[in-house]
């Protein structure tokens, strides 16, 4: 009788590899929805983009807005508000 020697297992013993999660993490990375904030926290929140955009990119624009989760009319509504409050938090610049 011959004898094969291999690294694998026979197919019956194999161990089935577990299922595949998406770590705790990607969820913090993922943008969340901005278009069911109230009209205070679109304001808030929009004048917080701005000045991480600011500091990232050097502005922002209105399509930059839309993809970050804002609807056409929330910026519309509330970017003059949003920007005059980004420009307060940032204060006097030199």
């Amino acid at each position: 009788m011959r004898r094969t020697y291999c690294n694998r297992l026979p197919a019956a013993n194999r161990t089935l590899a577990a299922p595949a999660t998406v770590p705790d993490y990607i969820d913090t990375a993922l943008v969340k929805p901005r278009a069911p904030l109230s009209p205070s926290e679109t304001v808030k929140r929009m004048a917080d983009d701005m000045r991480a955009a600011s500091y990232r990119e050097g502005g922002i624009t209105e399509d930059d807005l839309e993809r970050l989760g804002f609807t056409r009319s929330q910026i519309k509504a509330h970017a003059a508000d949003a920007r005059a409050l980004a420009q307060q938090l940032a204060g006097p610049s030199l």
